[in-house]
C-alpha cells in the first residue's frame, strides 16, 4: 500500500492550563482532568481535515491510555483525559490511519499542556535528548482521519523487526546497508512493519535519522520501546519514554488489520535513575497495572474470534529448549505473565512476539505448563536485525558485520504471512554472507582433520563424527531429516547445544576487533551420526526440514575425506 503523508486536524480553542501526573493511575479521578473530543472520518480527500460531507466512522476504539470509549454513528467521541496523558485511537479493521513524512502512523494527541516536567516529585532532571514540547490548552476537537482500504483482505503479509539497536552513525550504516536497502520500495508488499523495541541503543539522538531510513521502505511503521530507548535520567518509570513518546506517541496501544488485533505493549519497567528493583536490577519485564487495565477494556470491543497478536520487547515467556532438555535454559521474561494470561482467556488464536534477546532466538508453546487452559499458542522471541550486535563478527566486502547470534541464527527480519486467524512467521536471514537465502547451517562435528594445506571440509573422518544441523529460528516442534549420497532421509535427533559453527568462530575471532560473544546453548540443532566407515572421495548431504507452521526448506551440504 502508499504511505499517505498525516495532515493532523485540530480546532484550537483557549481552555485553562491542565495539570495531572505522567502515571495514568487508571481507575484514579486525576486533578485537572477535561474532556476531549472529535470525530474519525473517512477522509474523502485526503486533506486531513474534516470536510462537509466527509463520513464518520462508528464503534472506533478512542484510549486515554486507560479508558476505552467507542465512536457514535456519527464518527464522534467524548472521553476524559488529564494532562500528560495521551489520547490515541485503535486503527479499525477496513481503514489506515495516516501516517507522517516518515511513515510513522499519527494515531496520537499528546496532551502536554507545559511539557516534560523538568522538576520531578522534587527531583530536577536534566534531560539529556529532547523531550516533549508544550503542547498548550487542549483543542477544542481532536480528529482522526481514516483512509479506507480498497478491497480489504483477511489475507495480508506484514514485516516485524526485532531490535535495530544502533548505538552509533556507522552502525545506523550498517543498519541501512541490510535492512533498509533489502526492503526499499516494499518488496513483499506488506501492508506494515513493527518494531518490537530497542528501536535505538542508549543515543537517542539517532531517532530522526532512523525514522527517515526506515521510511524508504513504503510502508507505516510502528514502534514500541525497548530497555535501550530509555531516558535513563528519570528518576523512575513513569518518565522514562519522553523522547519515545516524542518521537512515536505512546508506549501501548493497539491496531487492526484484517482479522488480527494487534496490542503493542511496553512491559520494560525502569526502576529509575540510580535506582534498583527488588531483585537488584536496573530494569526487569513487567506490564504495569495501567496497561492490564486498559487493556482488559481495549480487548472488551474485540470480537473472540479474531488473532490477537501481542508485541511486547522482553519477551512474555522464555524457555531457550522448550523444557525438552534435562537443564532448561531460560532467558528473561515477563514477571506478571500470568495476569496476561487472565485478561487473554476469552480469545483461542493468540500469537506473541518479542526482542531483546540477543544470544537466542525461540519459541515456546504456550500450555497449561503456564497456567493457560485454551488452545495452546506461541510466544515468538525473534532473531534481531542487529543480531549479536552490529561491531560483531566477520566483516563483508561492504564493511558489514555478519553479527551472528551466539546460538548460531544469523541476524535478520521476518515476513508474518497472515491468513484469517492463522499466521505464518517466515525468518529471513540478510542476502549477504555464508548465511545468505539459506534456513539452516550444516555442519559436522568433529571436523575432519585438515589437510596440510589448510583444506575446507577435507581430510580424514575422526571417530564418532556428527552431522549438526543449525535450522535457524527453529524449535521442538519440527522436524530435519538427512539423506547422505541420495540415499533414503533419515529422522535427525532434536538437541539443545551449542553449534560447533559457532563454538569454532568464538576461537578463531578471540582478541580481535571482530570477536563475538560466547556460544550459548541452542534451541534449533538437530544430530545425525556420520557411518564411520564412509569410503574416501567426495560426499554429499541434503537436509529437509519443516516447522511447526509447515514451511519446508532444503539444505545442501559437501565434503571430502582422503585415503
Amino acid at each position: 500500500m502508499t504511505a499517505k503523508p498525516f495532515i493532523f486536524c485540530i480546532i484550537s480553542l483557549s481552555l485553562p492550563l491542565l495539570s495531572g501526573n505522567a502515571s495514568a493511575q487508571c481507575g484514579v479521578a486525576l486533578p485537572g482532568t477535561d474532556t476531549a473530543r472529535g470525530t474519525v472520518f473517512v477522509d474523502n480527500n485526503n486533506d486531513g481535515i474534516l470536510n462537509p460531507g466527509d463520513t464518520g466512522i462508528a464503534n472506533v476504539s478512542i484510549s486515554n491510555g486507560c479508558d476505552v470509549v467507542l465512536t457514535d454513528a456519527e464518527g464522534r467521541y467524548e472521553i476524559d483525559i488529564a494532562a500528560l496523558q495521551i489520547l490515541f485511537i485503535s486503527q479499525p479493521t477496513g481503514y489506515t490511519v495516516a501516517v507522517d513524512q516518515n511513515n510513522v502512523p499519527a494515531f496520537y494527541y499528546r496532551h502536554y499542556p507545559d511539557g516534560t516536567p523538568a522538576l520531578i516529585d522534587g527531583h530536577a532532571v536534566q534531560w539529556r535528548f529532547p523531550v516533549v514540547d508544550a503542547t498548550g490548552p487542549l483543542p477544542s476537537a481532536i480528529n482522526f482521519p481514516l483512509t479506507q482500504i480498497i478491497d480489504a483482505s483477511t489475507q495480508f503479509d506484514a514485516h516485524a523487526f526485532a531490535d535495530t539497536q544502533a548505538r552509533t552513525d556507522l552502525d545506523q550504516d550498517k543498519l541501512r546497508e541490510d535492512l533498509i536497502t533489502t526492503l526499499i520500495g516494499n518488496p513483499f508488499s506488506a501492508e506494515f512493519g513493527i518494531t518490537v523495541g530497542d528501536v535505538v541503543y542508549d543515543n537517542l539522538e539517532l531517532y530522526d535519522r532512523h525514522k527517515q531510513m526506515m521510511s524508504l521502505m513504503d510502508m507505516p511503521q510502528w514502534y514500541l520501546p525497548g530497555n535501550h530507548d530509555l531516558n535513563f535520567e528519570s528518576p523512575d518509570a513513569r518518565f522514562a519514554d519522553e523522547t519515545y513518546k516524542l518521537h512515536f506517541g505512546p508506549t501501548y496501544y493497539s491496531f487492526n488489520y484484517g482479522k488480527v488485533h494487534f496490542v503493542a505493549l511496553n512491559n520494560v519497567e525502569y526502576a529509575g535513575d540510580g535506582q534498583q528493583l527488588d531483585g537488584g536490577e536496573r530494569y526487569r519485564g513487567y506490564i504495569h497495572d495501567d496497561q492490564l487495565y486498559w487493556l482488559e477494556r481495549d480487548l472488551a470491543h474485540v470480537p473472540t474470534d479474531h488473532l490477537i497478536v501481542i508485541a511486547s520487547h522482553i519477551p512474555l515467556v522464555s524457555e531457550a529448549d522448550d523444557g525438552s532438555g534435562s537443564e532448561p535454559a531460560t532467558g528473561p521474561q515477563t514477571a506478571n505473565f500470568a495476569a496476561l494470561l487472565k485478561i487473554l482467556e476469552p480469545f483461542e488464536h493468540i500469537y506473541g512476539i518479542a526482542g531483546h534477546d540477543t544470544s537466542n532466538s525461540w519459541k515456546v508453546e504456550v500450555d497449561h505448563d503456564h497456567g493457560w487452559h485454551g488452545q495452546p499458542w506461541i510466544a515468538h522471541t525473534l532473531a534481531e536485525v542487529r543480531g549479536n550486535g552490529w561491531q560483531t563478527g566477520l566483516a563483508d566486502a561492504r564493511g558489514v558485520n555478519d553479527a551472528l547470534m551466539q546460538d548460531g541464527n544469523p541476524n535478520g527480519y521476518y515476513l508474518l504471512r497472515f491468513n484469517d486467524v492463522e499466521v505464518i512467521p517466515e525468518f529471513k536471514p540478510f542476502p549477504f554472507g555464508p548465511d545468505a537465502n539459506q534456513h539452516m547451517r550444516i555442519t559436522l562435528d568433529p571436523l575432519l582433520t585438515e589437510h596440510s594445506d589448510g583444506s575446507i571440509h577435507r581430510g580424514e573422518l575422526q571417530g564418532n563424527t556428527n552431522v549438526v544441523v543449525n535450522l535457524f529460528d527453529g524449535g521442538v516442534r519440527d522436524k530435519v531429516w538427512m539423506s547422505l549420497n541420495k540415499g533414503d532421509r533419515q529422522a535427525m535427533t532434536y538437541t539443545v547445544r551449542s553449534d560447533p559453527f559457532m563454538e569454532q568462530l568464538y576461537e578463531r575471532l578471540q582478541g580481535t576487533d571482530q570477536a563475538i560473544g560466547r556460544p550459548t546453548r541452542s534451541a534449533h540443532i538437530w544430530e545425525l551420526p556420520l557411518p564411520s566407515n564412509l569410503e574416501p572421495g567426495v560426499h554429499r548431504l541434503e537436509v529437509f526440514s519443516e516447522d511447526e507452521f509447515g514451511q519446508q526448506h532444503h539444505g545442501h551440504f559437501s565434503f571430502e575425506i582422503l585415503p
